[in-house]
This record gives structure tokens, sequence and C-alpha cells, in this order.
């Protein structure tokens, strides 16, 4: 029998069965949550420790953060355009990259980076990856946030990993690298979301390029959200006024003779 071009091993589809990672999709409605599949997409496994959760708190976490994201001002100016709603939210998703919401997998990659498997000196480790980063000119991503000088999300994220016992390694971890960054630059960059759920995602035993795939999935609900609010109460053609514009290129000329 030759081979089959297409091969997957996250779900499996027959007349009148679907079938996720083995598990039937009517035993996943009745007796899981949304947050027990995505876990189960991404690890192929059913949740024990309560990651459905977890995983639930942290889409809730990303799911929206108004007008001060690229992701809504695009999705918000593509809709005013007359578009439908998937070619708006697919506009906002597009604007998902390194520079918003790509310190998720920066971060989680970093704490791996700095605490390798069997060390237990986690104060000893952040600093010396602290110290490593900086030297490197480079910033550790996920600590500091324009906005919040204390991220409100953090808090209850780690309070509900380690109500459910997912705040065992990473969660101290990333706590102890903040710690390190303070001591070594002398002012406070608390942990964000971004750093949080890096740091959750590795706790769940999840890749860490993950990341911006949660981002996703989470987003594209508030995405959605404005579209239909752009499109029921605001004007449309959105764009800024010449006036707003500021030009800074070279004066009036005319064309060299022919």
């Amino acid at each position: 029998m030759s081979e089959s071009f297409w091969r997957t091993g996250i779900s499996q589809v027959k007349p009148g069965e679907i079938r996720i990672s083995g598990y039937d999709i009517a035993d996943l409605i009745r007796h899981g949550s949304f947050g027990d599949v995505v876990y189960l997409l991404f690890k192929g496994e059913w949740p024990q420790k309560g990651e459905g959760r977890l995983v639930e708190a942290i889409l809730i976490s990303s799911c929206e953060h108004s007008l001060a994201a690229p992701s809504t001002d695009a999705t918000r100016l593509v809709a005013s355009c007359g578009v439908p709603l998937p070619s708006a939210v697919a506009a906002g998703i597009l604007a998902i990259g390194e520079f918003h919401a790509g310190a998720i997998e920066t971060c989680a990659r970093t704490l791996l980076e700095g605490l390798p498997d069997g060390e237990t000196d986690l104060q000893g480790s952040a600093t010396r990856l602290v110290e490593k980063v900086l030297a490197r000119g480079e910033r550790l991503l996920g600590f500091g946030h324009p906005v919040h000088h204390l991220d409100p999300r953090v808090g209850p994220l780690f309070d509900l990993a380690q109500e459910l016992g997912l705040a065992a390694r990473w969660v101290p971890f990333a706590l102890e690298v903040e710690r390190a960054l303070q001591e070594k630059l002398k002012r406070k960059l608390p942990i964000n979301v971004d750093g949080a759920i890096g740091a959750l995602l590795l706790e769940m035993g999840l890749d860490w390029r993950v990341g911006k795939a949660f981002f996703v999935i989470s987003r594209a609900a508030g995405l959605s959200a404005h579209y239909m609010e752009q499109v029921s109460r605001e004007r449309p053609f959105k764009a800024a006024r010449y006036d707003e514009i500021e030009y800074n290129g070279p004066s009036p000329r005319d064309l060299p003779p022919a």
C-alpha cells in the first residue's frame, strides 16, 4: 500500500464519527471544556492536573487589550473599508509577530536556556541568565510593560497555576529572573502577561513554539468583537486626515530638463 499524501495524528474523521487524539467528539462536547481540548490538540493527551482550566485562564488573559494593540488597530482599519469579518480579523492576525505577542515564545525559550534539565539552583541560574542576556546587549522580553506598572493579569494566572499544582519549576524560576533583573538594573521590571504565559506553557509541558498560537486563538475573539463594533456604530473608512500626516521628504522641486 502506497504512503498516504496527507497524514495527521491530531484527529480522525469518518462518516458519523470524529475523534481528536482518539477521543470521541461527542464525549468531548459532553465532558470537556474548550481549554481541555486546546491542551489535547497541542499535547495529544488528556489533561491530568487541571491544565484545561489554566489554558482557559491564559486565553482569557490575552483576548483583549483595547485599541492599544496593533492587531486591533489593523482589524478596525480594514473593517472600516467594508470587508467581511474574516478578512478584517485576518488582517489583525497578520499583525501578530515578533514585536506583538512574540515575547511569549522568546521568554519561554530564554527560560529554557537559563535552567537546563536537572538544574536546581533557581536563584543562581536566574542571576547568570540575566547577566548573560544583558551582556549580549539584549532585552529580557516578558518583563516590564508600556502601560501597566504591574500587569494585572499575572497574579491571577500564577495563583491559579499554584492552586492546580502547575507552578513547580518555571513559575518560580521566572520570579527569580524578575528578582535578578531588578537587582541588576536597580529598577523594577515586573513579569508581564507574555512572560507569565511563557512560563506556564513550560509548566504544562507544551512546546515553547505554541506561544503565538495561544495568542491567535485568544485574540481572535477580541478582534471579532472589534469588527462588530466598528461596522455597527463607527463611521466607515478610518484613515488619517491629510493634515494629521507629517511630511518629511524633499521640498517642492521641478523635474530636470529633458
